[in-house]
């Protein structure tokens, strides 16, 4: 009996830890597997949440880019609005009208034509080679809504064909009044579907992805990649019309577009200054299937685990090789995210359309060139710089002309400041700075002449500026004693002599050598 019951506690024994051994067993499995799922549900929820910030971006930066379109018609229509205001009173000038509009539909590729229609709708002026005599727009949209309406707002109405070309146009009219409001016809505007067309293409978008331009009464004005037959249809039944935009002029979801009755996950956003409203979506159940080819190898790997700790027993030892390896992949990460720190605070300190120093920037370093400069008792010159008449270049030419010419001057300023320890730095707007440690007065000043010349010498033209040409206004202060010099101080005078340039003409360079005052302390 003792033998017997020392056997059934032996067996009992070796039953409990085999017991224990499988709970164990199953309390790892369904712990990691419970953490797997709740590690794919979030990384499923961050995916979505970036793609609604993708989204909202994207829809955003259309908005904009919509918003600008049509500013550069509502530009064009005003200008020949101020010049029909001054005919009505003498007599309108059909062809004069026209010749104009034909220079101004030259310097904008997104017009199919600009048009005047007197109060009975027949075509009085237009861009194009002729004036048609048989056509009549008094029945458009645009037209009958012009002549209830006495505002002087701009109207983007609903898509249209038209009638001397037979293309898909975006009409955007003002009204024409007389000096007491009377009605005295239209000024149209209309802007080529294609050219948003064109546009949207540029974007890498998936098959069922869509972008859609909108009027705020939810009118399609043109959505990618659907065919011409969407154009014009009402999507007031979409949550986006329903309660989205109700709450915010911009943001994201997820809903099924009313569009084509798919699921997707949305970014929205309304212009401030027109009545339109663009959406980009990216189609869910693609998404998904994206992300869950790119997780199927982590949930076989996981389970070839769990099925290897199961059969051969050895969790211990699977354990610790599992932490092991996570701790291996949490360093990686670590370091991995260390060096996505250190960039990310390299991007911190950059202008991002130039690529030079931003505002930021400048100010940290002109502080410390002037500490390491009293330190050492050696010079220091500062550079102001500003581009000539840039606001008219910008009215002229457009906000994307405008900002390749602020790269073409970042370029330039970054290759004149070849030593190390220079800096140059897009002070702000159309502003740049040059900070040149151990640079004596006479040295700074010639390299900013050398800026003004080198950018003379482009030739870049700049119709809206008296010289002709893109120029730079230079202003160059230098101190000898930086001990005695704030950096405030040197900034003042640098501006003064950039202010001495402007008054001077522009096109030049100006200079001022700090003298020391004792007084005075460094900051």
């Amino acid at each position: 009996m003792p033998l017997k019951r020392k056997m059934d506690k032996k067996v009992n024994t070796e039953s409990g830890l085999l017991k224990s051994i499988v709970l164990s067993g199953l309390f790892l499995i369904l712990t990691v597997v419970g953490m797997s799922l709740w590690a794919l549900r979030e990384d499923w929820l961050a995916t979505v949440h970036q793609t609604q910030e993708t989204a909202m971006n994207l829809a955003v930066s259309q908005s904009r880019q919509a918003e600008d379109t049509f500013l550069q018609a509502e530009l064009s229509l005003r200008q020949i609005q101020r010049d029909l205001q001054l005919q009505l009173a003498t007599g309108i000038q059909g062809a004069d009208l026209s010749h104009t509009m034909r220079e101004l539909q030259h310097r904008l590729p997104q017009l199919h034509g600009l048009f005047y229609y007197d109060a009975d709708g027949t075509w009085i002026a237009t861009s194009a080679d002729r004036v048609p005599s048989n056509i009549n727009n008094a029945d458009r949209e645009y037209f009958t809504y012009q002549r209830s309406n006495r505002r002087n707002n701009l109207h983007i109405g609903p898509v249209i064909r038209s009638r001397s070309t037979g293309d898909l146009v975006i009409p955007v009219s003002l009204r024409v009044s007389d000096a007491s409001g009377g009605f005295k016809g239209v000024l149209l505007a209309t802007i080529k579907v294609d050219y948003f067309r064109r546009f949207y293409s540029y974007y890498e978008l998936g098959k069922r992805d869509v972008l859609v331009l909108m009027l705020s009464d939810s009118t399609v004005l043109y959505a990618r990649p659907m065919p011409d037959s969407y154009i014009g249809k009402d999507l007031s039944s979409s949550p986006l019309f329903q309660h989205m935009l109700a709450k915010m002029d911009r943001g994201s979801g997820q809903w099924k577009a009313a569009l084509d009755g798919q699921a997707r996950i949305f970014g929205f956003a309304r212009s401030d200054r027109y009545p339109i409203i663009v959406a980009a979506g990216y189609n869910a159940d693609d998404l998904f299937s994206i992300w869950i080819n790119g997780r199927g190898q982590d949930i076989i790997l996981s389970l070839i685990l769990l099925l290897t700790i199961l059969l051969l027993g050895t969790f211990q030892l699977r354990h610790a090789r599992r932490v092991l390896r996570y701790q291996q992949e949490l360093t990686s990460l670590r370091d991995e995210l260390h060096k996505a720190n250190l960039s990310l605070n390299k991007l911190a300190h950059i202008d991002g359309l130039t690529g030079l120093a931003n505002r930021r920037e400048f100010d940290r370093f002109l502080r410390e060139a002037l500490g390491n400069a009293a330190a050492s008792g050696k010079p220091l010159s500062l550079i102001m710089i500003d581009i000539d008449f840039f606001k008219h270049y910008n009215d002229t030419y457009g906000h994307i002309a405008g900002d390749e010419g602020l790269k073409v001057i970042g370029e330039l300023l970054a290759s004149l400041s070849v030593r190390r320890s220079d800096m140059a730095a897009r002070y702000g707007g159309e502003e740049f700075a040059l900070i040149l440690p151990d640079t004596a007065f006479d040295e700074g000043i010639a390299l900013a002449n050398r800026a003004v010349e080198a950018v003379r010498m482009m030739k870049l033209p700049h119709a809206s500026s008296p010289l002709g040409h893109v120029t730079l206004s230079a202003g160059c202060a230098t101190t000898s004693t930086p001990a005695t010099v704030s950096a405030v101080k040197l900034l003042e005078h640098a501006d003064h002599a950039l202010y001495r340039a402007k008054r001077g003409g522009r096109n030049r360079a100006q200079g001022i050598d700090v003298p020391a005052l004792p007084e005075q302390r460094r900051e």
